[in-house]
């Protein structure tokens, strides 16, 4: 991509649209590489947390849905104490965002505890 202004996102004409036809395969890349990128996963195993601890230390922001892993409380508290001492290493931030979300996140970055217009 040019080094130029960049290209705006077509957004579809209709005053409404569904996010699901809004596909990541037919989103546009802006322009250079990024410092940071944003991933969102479903953590249904605990084996996933690496997957996790290694974004952060990338310097990348982890959406978490934990939502699969709610009903079993022991091991959901295991996950979240491995990811508390990540994000520890790293200087980072964790805060859950609502009863099945979480945000990890690296150095530099924190996560507001209010919601934006409240």
């Amino acid at each position: 991509m040019s080094l130029g202004q960049p290209s705006m996102r077509r957004i579809p004409d209709e005053q409404f649209f569904d996010l699901h036809d809004w596909a990541s395969e037919k989103a546009e890349d802006y322009g250079d590489k990024p410092s940071m990128v944003v991933h969102s996963m479903v953590l249904d195993k605990r084996e996933k947390v690496g997957t996790i601890t290694g974004a952060i230390h990338d310097g990348n922001v982890v959406l978490v849905d934990f939502s699969p892993m709610a009903s079993d409380r022991q091991v959901l508290h295991k996950v979240l104490a491995e990811l508390e001492r990540a994000v520890a290493d790293v200087d980072g931030d964790l805060v859950g965002v609502s009863r099945q979300w979480l945000v990890v996140a690296p150095r530099g970055v924190r996560v507001a505890r209010d919601r934006l217009g409240e």
